[in-house]
C-alpha cells in the first residue's frame, strides 16, 4: 500500500482570518445566559437554563419556566411550552420528541415528522424512525419523508445505525441493507452485526467470508480479506488497525498506510484524525498528513468536525483548523477549554471566558463558579 503522497510540516503560523462553524454559549458573572454568534455576544436569559443543545446555527435549551426555546438567526423562539422527553442535536437540525410526536427544527422552522414514532435516530442530514400505526420504517432527508421498509411487525428492523447522511440496518430477515441518496442498497449479506456509519460511508465485518468491507458513496468494496483488530468510521473515511498492526486509513475509495505501528494515542472525529507517534503529534485532514508539533508527553486533544485543540509542552493552547495551526492567541494559563463544533472556548484568569473566532480572542466576564 502506498503512503499518502503529501506530508506537510507546519513550521509557520498562519494569520489568515477564519470563520468557524458553531455557536458558543456561557454564563456571565451574574449567571445570565449568553450566546456567542459570529463575533456577537447576545444575552438570551437572565437565569440559568437546562438541557442545552447546539448545532452550527442554533442553540436549543429549556428555560426556567419549562419552555423549549431555540436561538436562531438573532432571535429566541419558543417552540414548545413543555419539556421534550428526548432530544438529539445535529449540526444542521434539532430533533426532539414530545410524547409520541417526532419534531424537527431546522432553518428557523419547526415541523412535525410523525404523530406517533418510535426508535428514532438522527444524523446531520437524515432522521429515521418507525411509524407506530403502520410499522413502516421512515426517513426524512432533504425536506422529504420516504418509506425505507414496509413494516409487518415491530421487528421490521433488527439492528440499525445512522451516519450523517446514511442509514444502515438489518431487516427482519437479517439481510444487511443501506439507505443512501433515497435508495436502498442490498449488500447480499446476512447477519452483519458489527458495523459503523459516517458520512456517505459504512464499514462492517463480514465474518462469514472473513472480510472487512465498506460501502462508500453508493458502491460496495472489500477493504481487506482479513478482519481488522479495530476500526472507526468518520466522514468519507475508515481508520483501522490491520492484523499486522499497521495503522491504516481508507479514504475516498483507497487504502493508505499512515504508520507501520499502532500509535500510543489516536482519536478520530468527522473529518479529522489525530495521533501521537512520540514525540510527533500528527493530524490527518483532507487525506493529508500534517506534522503539527513535538510534544514531551501524550496529549489530551479536543476534536471538532474540522479542528483540534490542545496544550503544547509549555501548556499554551494551540488550534488546528482546516490544515493550519494558530497559536499565541492566549498567553494566560487555561483552566478549561472546549470546542463548540469548531469554535474554541476558554476559561482562564479569575472569571474570564473567551472565544477564539476569525483569528482573534473575544473576552468576557464569566461565571464565578
Amino acid at each position: 500500500m502506498k503512503k499518502i503522497l503529501y506530508t506537510f510540516i507546519l513550521i509557520a503560523i498562519f494569520s489568515n482570518a477564519i470563520a468557524q462553524e458553531g455557536l458558543g454559549y456561557y454564563y456571565d458573572y451574574y449567571n445570565h445566559f449568553y450566546v456567542f454568534d459570529n463575533g456577537k455576544n447576545i444575552q438570551l436569559e437572565s437565569e440559568p437554563v437546562d438541557s442545552i443543545r447546539a448545532g452550527n446555527d442554533y442553540v436549543a435549551y429549556v428555560s426556567q419556566s419549562g419552555n423549549l426555546k431555540v436561538y436562531y438567526g438573532g432571535e429566541v423562539i419558543t417552540i414548545e411550552e413543555a419539556v421534550p422527553n428526548a432530544m438529539i442535536a445535529t449540526a444542521n437540525a434539532f430533533v426532539y420528541k414530545m410524547q409520541q410526536r417526532l419534531m424537527i427544527f431546522e432553518h428557523g422552522e419547526k415541523s412535525q415528522l410523525s404523530s406517533w414514532a418510535q426508535n428514532y435516530l438522527a444524523g446531520d442530514n437524515i432522521v429515521t424512525w418507525q411509524e407506530v400505526r403502520t410499522l413502516n420504517i421512515k426517513a426524512y432527508q432533504n425536506g422529504e419523508i420516504k418509506t425505507i421498509e414496509s413494516g409487518f411487525s415491530v421487528k421490521a428492523i433488527d439492528t440499525s445505525k445512522t451516519g450523517k447522511n446514511i442509514f444502515a440496518y438489518s431487516d427482519m430477515n437479517h439481510e444487511f441493507k443501506i439507505f443512501f441518496n433515497d435508495e436502498v442498497f442490498d449488500s447480499q449479506l446476512n447477519n452483519i452485526r458489527n458495523f459503523k456509519c459516517g458520512f456517505s460511508t459504512v464499514a462492517y465485518l463480514d465474518r462469514f467470508n472473513n472480510a472487512f468491507d465498506v460501502f462508500y458513496d453508493g458502491t460496495f468494496s472489500v477493504i481487506s480479506d482479513r478482519l481488522p483488530k479495530s476500526y472507526t468510521v468518520a466522514d468519507n473515511m475508515v481508520v483501522y488497525t490491520d492484523v499486522n498492526d499497521n495503522f491504516m486509513m481508507y479514504y475516498a475509495g483507497k487504502s493508505v498506510t499512515l504508520e507501520t505501528f499502532v500509535p500510543s494515542y489516536r482519536k478520530v472525529k468527522e473529518n479529522i484524525i489525530v495521533y501521537y507517534a512520540e514525540p510527533e503529534l500528527k493530524i490527518v485532514y483532507g487525506g493529508q498528513i500534517f506534522n503539527v508539533d513535538k510534544l514531551s508527553a501524550q496529549p489530551g486533544i479536543i476534536l471538532g468536525p474540522n479542528s483540534a485543540l490542545y496544550l503544547d509542552s509549555n501548556n499554551r493552547p494551540k488550534y488546528f483548523y482546516k490544515g493550519k495551526v494558530y497559536e499565541n492567541f492566549l498567553t494566560e494559563p487555561v483552566r478549561e477549554m472546549y470546542l463548540y463544533r469548531d469554535l474554541p472556548f476558554f476559561k482562564y484568569g479569575n472569571n474570564s471566558v473567551g472565544f477564539y473566532y476569525e483569528g482573534k480572542m473575544y473576552e468576557y466576564e464569566g461565571s464565578k463558579y
